[in-house]
């Protein structure tokens, strides 16, 4: 089953370069607006959400507030067209992984996108014990 994921920007040429980016590799939801993104994350669930910060209406920082909480919370990043250092603390300290600059480079998109779902998939591999470098074999004796 292919990872969801959503992306949310009120410009609908970047929900189109972005979906296009991704089509093949994962099922890509898009929404313009920060309501329509609550809902799509509530009822299906991505694992992982580009979200524009400057939306009009509700904000990416407001919809970040929601979503940071929900169970499962996805893998937030935010896409700005504001390089101001202040705007991405406010995202790291609300609870989005990273950040991303417009005008982005895609092939910067997908390394973000697929990094975090490698990591997805690592998590939820159990892990043997013996794999471990602080584990110590009992020898006979």
């Amino acid at each position: 089953m292919a990872h969801k994921i959503l992306i949310v920007d009120d410009e609908a040429n970047v929900l189109f370069l972005v979906k296009q980016a991704f089509e093949g590799h994962c099922e890509v939801l898009t929404a313009q607006d920060g309501h329509t993104a609550i809902e799509l994350i509530k009822n299906e669930q991505p694992v992982f959400v580009f979200l524009d910060i400057t939306m009009p209406g509700m904000t990416g920082l407001e919809v970040l507030a929601v979503i940071r909480d929900l169970a499962p919370a996805p893998i937030i990043w935010m896409l700005t067209g504001d390089e101001d250092i202040d705007t991405a603390s406010l995202t790291l300290k609300g609870g989005a992984k990273g950040y991303i600059t417009k005008p982005f480079d895609i092939d910067r998109l997908r390394s973000v996108v697929f990094n975090a779902l490698l990591d997805l998939e690592k998590a939820k591999t159990p892990h043997d014990s013996t794999d471990k470098p602080w584990h110590v074999k009992k020898t006979d004796q």
